[in-house]
């Protein structure tokens, strides 16, 4: 079987990683392409229009990933517009990777806007409550652990990265008070996870859905000044949502907090990718200085 990755073969465990989960599955992998390689591989299976995700089996994972697809298949059925879930048994776990299955949705027309997003993100925080428990939220965990497992690393830099998460987490749970109700979140809603169809917008990318403070799904966009949205898009946004964060006292730190996760894909594959490697070193560099430069995005 060939596996095409823009033009290129795929690494020998990740091929092999699809291969076997595919096989579990059911599903025929033959012709299968790389559509993205960064915090997931995400592979299009052209024989079966199904979208295959492997995720490095780290911590915590398969149960997040679980959840993803639960999530996700009750929503499809109240009629949230989601991305859905193949029903077949998974994740699957496969030579190091933890992989889910999902349908195709092809992209169709322009990319969606903030505001869009915020009309979105009303629409799930309003869903009436999910019928079975929702890990918790856990705003420096996943940070905390690619600082740690981190290769291209100085030591300054992260003792600086770790002081710096623990000065937020002190200022996190002991001083904000949250304006919006606690609940369902999808915890990193940015514009990127919306798939616009032929049929209307989709939100995807579930793995880190939870229940939390709603206010984590609007940070995203508020702060994407750094990835270049105008302010008028931030304020569209915040007028489809119905509420405008940036005037609550604790905008400010979770603002900071989200450049932190920010830097989790890039701590994570730096080691790999010199434009990653380049990217964490621009906005190493910007967080120390205390600037606020243009961040690229991935």
């Amino acid at each position: 079987m060939t596996i095409a990755a823009e033009g290129e073969l795929l690494g020998q465990a990740g091929a092999a990683a699809l291969r076997l989960a595919c096989g579990q599955a059911g599903l025929d992998a033959a012709g299968a392409t790389l559509l993205r390689d960064f915090a997931n591989a995400v592979y299009r299976l052209p024989a079966e229009g199904v979208v295959v995700r492997l995720a490095q089996a780290t911590p915590g994972k398969y149960d997040r990933l679980a959840t993803s697809v639960r999530v996700t298949r009750w929503l499809a059925e109240q009629g949230f517009p989601t991305v859905r879930p193949l029903e077949v048994r998974q994740p699957v776990a496969a030579e190091g990777f933890l992989v889910t299955f999902w349908h195709h949705e092809e992209h169709a027309g322009p990319p969606p806007e903030p505001a869009e997003l915020g009309a979105m993100l009303r629409l799930l925080h309003e869903m009436p409550p999910v019928p079975f428990e929702l890990p918790t939220h856990d705003p420096f965990g996943p940070v905390l652990r690619a600082i740690e497992a981190a290769r291209l690393l100085g030591d300054d830099d992260r003792a600086w990265l770790s002081r710096r998460c623990g000065e937020l987490a002190e200022t996190y749970y002991e001083r904000v008070r949250f304006a919006l109700p606690y609940g369902l979140i999808h915890g990193d809603a940015h514009r990127g996870n919306l798939i616009r169809t032929r049929g209307g917008l989709l939100l995807c990318d579930w793995d880190s859905v939870c229940a939390g403070p709603r206010e984590t799904d609007l940070i995203p966009t508020l702060q994407g000044v750094r990835f270049g949205l105008t302010g008028s898009q931030r304020a569209g946004f915040s007028r489809a949502y119905g509420h405008d964060l940036t005037t609550w006292a604790g905008y400010p730190v979770m603002r900071d907090m989200r450049e932190l996760q920010t830097l989790t894909a890039v701590l994570r594959n730096a080691h790999r990718d010199p434009v990653a490697a380049g990217e964490l070193r621009h906005r190493l560099d910007s967080l120390r200085a205390g600037d606020d430069r243009p961040w690229h995005p991935f």
